[in-house]
């Protein structure tokens, strides 16, 4: 089904070189973020759950 549309599509490899340099530069995004975010910041996220102060 995906084959036959993108075979009618002109220039159809600069579309899918596109989507897939998006799709990897926003991982690399989201990985460069997780990788500088505060440590402190992910130990207070994570036990968020687990903290009994901020239940009503």
């Amino acid at each position: 089904m995906f084959r036959q549309f993108i075979d009618k599509i002109a220039g159809d490899e600069i579309y899918l070189i596109i989507s897939l340099c998006i799709f990897f530069l926003f991982f690399v995004g989201i990985a460069l973020l997780l990788i500088k975010m505060n440590k402190e910041h992910i130990s207070y996220m994570r036990n968020l759950p687990l903290d009994d102060e901020n239940q009503e």
